[in-house]
């Protein structure tokens, strides 16, 4: 199982949790159709609770039901879009392996994206047992 221990805040009393780890799993083939590449396409600008930014190990594109690229956050920050505060990220590029175990679990993981939210989450505890 793929858990961290970290420290949450819950009524103003810090307590060490076990917490899922997740990916984030986003269509871009809006952004991708605007002509920008994987890394601009996925970044941002989503919205995401900022709570859940401690256990986000990575961030996966969908193009059209096909996974085409993940990359690892390593810095979120916030910003007004339309009244409303939405997340985007830095990162770098996730190891290949990673990839490449999304691919091989991608028509799973492409039958999350039921309706209409460009967004889903994962947990990595999730993809095992796929």
């Amino acid at each position: 199982m793929f858990l961290q221990r970290t420290a949450v805040c819950i009524n103003g009393q810090r307590e060490e949790k076990d917490v899922k780890e997740e990916i984030v799993l986003v269509k871009i083939h809006h952004t991708l159709a605007e002509g920008k590449d994987y890394y601009e396409a996925i970044r941002g600008n989503w919205l995401i609770s900022e709570r859940r930014f401690p256990y986000i190990q990575y961030v996966v594109g969908i193009n059209h039901g096909k996974i085409v690229c993940a990359f690892r956050p390593e810095k979120w920050e916030t910003i007004e879009e339309k009244g409303q505060k939405k997340r985007r990220f830095e990162g770098v590029e996730a190891p290949v392996e990673i990839l490449q175990k999304l691919r091989r679990k991608e028509s799973e993981i492409a039958r999350r994206f039921k309706g209409q939210n460009p967004v889903r989450y994962l947990s990595l505890d999730e993809l095992e047992k796929m």
